[in-house]
């Protein structure tokens, strides 16, 4: 008898030790701020999205003083501080554009906050024909000013966590502390974006020399190279952040590779099944030999071991060129058979452009996915409100193209644009890319693929384009490379595990 109520006692103690375990745990757990957050994220998520927060119930109920957090406070007793958490690679393409905060009032303003010593400001946006006095020069400036603060009147927000703050001094000491720095290889598209880029070096007085003549390639068509200013005290202070040894310095930190195709001739007739006697007259803008150029930007240098250590990073596309407009070799029966067709040549240019950068080592390569363009531009005034209506308001993109022009070779020329192409073609790069990286061995040097998405947030923007009724592919600059840029900034850092 005396030994059971020993075990009954005994039972009963173990029982209150592991249930006071227990209630410890879940306290800690819930003073932790990112516990907090993630658990107040699954609650009120949907009510503002990107940005958790408390729940102050319907503000008919008063609480208790000292009680404001529900009683659960940190060690200190102080109420826990609800901070965002940033987006994930996988998330922060996804969500929608919302008003800023605070706005522009004005041009005036506008430029006041994009001011820089080196560089015309942004003045405006391109307008639809018919909308302004052809005869009052002072009017039309007007509204095309008026027209740029209506684009960038609005940022992007994630569906969950927030993007970082764009920081480009810190930004510029990333480039330096990597070989080649940042290089942008792509079409007129790419080209918009390194504008828009440069101009935030500018906006901080960063000065640079656009093609010294001790680089390779100084001169050559389609080619930017920015080396730092000698002399600039900006530049000082950059290299004293980086770290980096003056021989790092006399090289480029951003290059711009104007390469519409990614191939050569002999490369599109291959890959395209190009009959022998075919006529070749295009006149793609390029660079003959960049990947050579790409390889000696990223090379290792002696003498920068211990300073010069980050991957030297890539953004490519090939995208808006590789339709049927542009390689007339496709030819079928039906139009569905020449898609086949580019699709089948568009595949082969993966492959030979992964095979050919993926042994350049210390390399980090970003496929930065194709953006959209939009039929008909110039009906819309400000973004689709979110995706499920860009999708909606986006469907049967081809007739609408063709129903913007008469004649049926003006009606043909449209379908062989090849915009419907696309997001398949992104999806393309991103399922290689995928692939290229499950095989990749952990202790690989070769280079590093990334797949950046910027088709969600740039599908939203059919307000955005550079002329309304005349170009509804390219941007307003800087409109959506702002963000991209943005959103580039913050995926470096999250893939270099910075993003804390």
């Amino acid at each position: 008898m005396q030994r059971a109520r020993r075990l009954r006692l005994i039972l009963l103690v173990l029982s209150g030790c592991i249930l006071f375990s227990i209630h410890q745990q879940i306290a800690r757990w819930f003073q932790n701020p990112l516990a907090q957050q993630e658990f107040d994220f699954h609650n009120d998520h949907h009510r503002h999205p990107g940005i958790p927060v408390h729940d102050h119930g319907d503000g008919d109920e008063e609480e208790e003083a000292g009680d404001s957090d529900g009683g659960l406070t940190g060690p200190s007793s102080a109420p826990l501080v609800q901070l965002p958490f940033f987006c994930q690679s996988h998330e922060c393409a996804h969500g929608k554009w919302i008003p800023r905060q605070p706005p522009f009032e004005s041009l005036q303003h506008l430029q006041t906050v994009y001011a820089n010593l080196y560089h015309p400001v942004w003045s405006g946006c391109g307008l639809v024909p018919g909308t302004y006095p052809d005869d009052d020069e002072a009017e039309k400036t007007r509204l095309k000013g008026q027209r740029l603060v209506d684009v960038l009147n609005w940022e992007w927000a994630p569906d969950r966590g927030v993007v970082m703050e764009y920081d480009t001094v810190d930004f510029v000491v990333r480039m330096l502390k990597s070989p080649g720095g940042l290089v942008l290889i792509g079409d007129s598209i790419s080209t918009q974006h390194w504008h828009a880029i440069y101009y935030t070096f500018r906006h901080l007085n960063i000065t640079f020399a656009s093609n010294p003549k001790h680089l390779p390639l100084a001169g050559v068509p389609n080619v930017e190279q920015f080396v730092l200013s000698k002399n600039s005290p900006m530049t000082k202070i950059l290299q004293e952040k980086a770290g980096v040894p003056q021989s790092r310095m006399e090289r480029p930190f951003f290059t711009l590779l104007e390469e519409h195709m990614g191939l050569d001739e002999n490369d599109i007739r291959r890959i395209t099944n190009a009959k022998p006697d075919y006529e070749w007259k295009h006149r793609f803008r390029g660079v003959e030999g960049w990947e050579d150029h790409l390889k000696w930007l990223a090379m290792p240098r002696e003498g920068e071991e211990e300073s010069v250590t980050e991957d030297t990073l890539v953004m490519y596309n090939a995208g808006a060129h590789w339709s049927r407009h542009e390689l007339a070799m496709l030819r079928a029966p039906t139009y569905a058979e020449e898609q086949i067709l580019l699709e089948e040549s568009y595949q082969r240019l993966i492959d030979l452009i992964t095979s050919r950068l993926s042994p350049i080592e210390q390399t980090s390569i970003y496929y930065r996915s194709t953006s959209p363009g939009h039929p008909n531009c110039e009906g819309h005034h400000e973004p689709y409100k979110d995706m499920a209506d860009a999708r909606h308001n986006e469907q049967n993109l081809v007739d609408r193209l063709m129903a913007g022009v008469s004649t049926p070779g003006e009606k043909q020329m449209r379908n062989r644009w090849d915009w419907d192409l696309f997001k398949p073609h992104n999806n393309m790069w991103n399922l290689t890319i995928q692939s290229l990286m499950q095989r990749r061995p952990e202790n690989s040097k070769s280079a590093k693929w990334h797949y950046f998405d910027v088709w969600d947030l740039s599908i939203q923007r059919p307000d955005a384009h550079l002329n309304p009724g005349q170009d509804c592919l390219h941007w307003c600059l800087p409109t959506v490379f702002d963000d991209w840029t943005r959103l580039f900034y913050h995926r470096v850092n999250l893939d270099e595990g910075r993003a804390n």
